[in-house]
């Protein structure tokens, strides 16, 4: 079930977002995660702590696209990703900066991966 922060937009209030996106982690059995949201206007992002050490980024526009991004592959963050939000990702890839971008989309993702195909994204492969 996808939850209701990703499929509808919430107020852009900073500590309404992260309430939201904790609350959803911590419900899945993930309570050593952590969100703070850094702009709460679409595309929300926020920076974060997986098992409260390892860090990433995720940026999200309702009912459209969800990202990921790490410093290096994590397996076991993409699974819980993938169950808070309820399906597989699309897509992973490396961005400019060398770091792990993990896609999922709920809009025209053949589009997307059309696109990221395109572009010559580093070590692109399809998730889904």
């Amino acid at each position: 079930m996808t939850p209701y922060w990703f499929s509808k937009q919430l107020p852009a209030s900073r500590h309404g977002i992260e309430n939201a996106i904790r609350l959803a982690f911590w419900a899945q059995g993930f309570g050593d995660s952590y969100f703070t949201c850094t702009q709460a206007d679409v595309p929300v992002k926020c920076v974060g702590l997986w098992k409260s050490d390892f860090p990433l980024q995720v940026e999200w526009t309702p009912s459209d696209y969800f990202m990921v991004t790490m410093p290096e592959p994590n397996k076991d963050a993409l699974a819980a990703f993938e169950r808070v939000l309820g399906h597989h990702a699309m897509a992973a890839y490396r961005n400019a900066q060398g770091q792990v971008v993990v896609e999922w989309r709920a809009k025209n993702a053949q589009a997307r991966w059309d696109e990221l195909s395109q572009s010559g994204a580093p070590d692109l492969e399809r998730l889904s």
